[in-house]
């Protein structure tokens, strides 16, 4: 069977893109071209990112739709040939053995994206049962803001949570509050019966993320700082740090959370 593995390869490999970092570009960093290479290089940090971070991260919407068409077209390419189409004469030119090649090529590469994808998705929703009313009343606060924005005649901000992930946290909250209610809160007295009673603070019963946990980061713009949420008093902020691109340091999530949302530094 004479078989060339360097076409086959080529007919299925991804191009290598030149990357460098956008800062004004929120969530993902500039890549020349928007490849399904680069998008399996964001896939990546952002499965990476969530599965280290305390805290859930920007839903990034536009690289999972991204994704998911090419999930699609991929499973559809693999229908195609698995059912010889588009496939010549195979006895000639080793041309069942190279479909079968290509196949396992395609079924391996599409398993590894689908496998990042769900792996992502189950740690989102691992942190969302887990501080539920911490993301509930999260989700409240956005809403309110964006109500706002729209008023104003201001393009609303990037969610936090998906259409679907919201949609799941409410349905979440309210089979826990029935299952609360038909427990044992009927019980209690009125004014001790709301889930959310204390917010999220000292001796609030809203469980939150860990702020003071220690996070790994790296600097992916020429330069970051959080200065300015220092000065403003954002919450969990409290230290002031300066990094420079490539620098790789250990710190506190509170410190860098903003700066993983924007994009300008990755956890590892």
């Amino acid at each position: 069977m004479d078989v060339d593995i360097s076409d086959i390869l080529a007919s299925v490999s991804r191009p290598v893109p030149a990357a460098r970092y956008d800062p004004t570009t929120p969530s993902t960093p500039y890549y020349d071209d928007n490849t399904a290479f680069t998008d399996h290089q964001l896939l990546t940090r952002a499965w990476t990112s969530e599965r280290c971070a305390p805290d859930l991260l920007p839903y990034p919407t536009e690289l999972l739709g991204r994704v998911m068409e090419r999930v699609q077209a991929q499973i559809a390419r693999i229908e195609d040939l698995a059912a010889g189409a588009g496939v010549g004469d195979g006895s000639s030119n080793g041309g069942v053995g190279n479909v079968n090649l290509v196949l396992s090529i395609l079924q391996t590469d599409l398993s590894r994206t689908q496998f990042l994808v769900r792996s992502l998705l189950r740690q989102r929703l691992s942190k969302l049962t887990r501080f539920a009313g911490y993301y509930t009343s999260v989700l409240d606060a956005d809403r309110k803001d964006d109500v706002v924005a729209r008023e104003a005649g201001r393009a609303a901000a990037g969610g936090l949570l998906s259409g679907t992930e919201a949609q799941f946290l409410r349905g979440h909250q309210a089979l826990l509050k029935g299952f609360y209610e038909g427990s044992f809160l009927t019980g209690f007295p009125q004014k001790l019966r709301r889930l959310d009673d204390g917010g999220t603070g000292e001796g609030g019963m809203q469980e939150g993320p860990d702020l003071l946990q220690v996070v790994v980061v790296r600097c992916l713009g020429e330069r970051w700082g959080n200065e300015e949420r220092v000065d403003a008093g954002e919450e969990g902020v409290s230290t002031v740090l300066e990094m420079e691109r490539g620098q790789v340091w250990v710190v506190r999530w509170g410190d860098v959370r903003g700066g993983v949302g924007e994009g300008a530094l990755e956890v590892l």
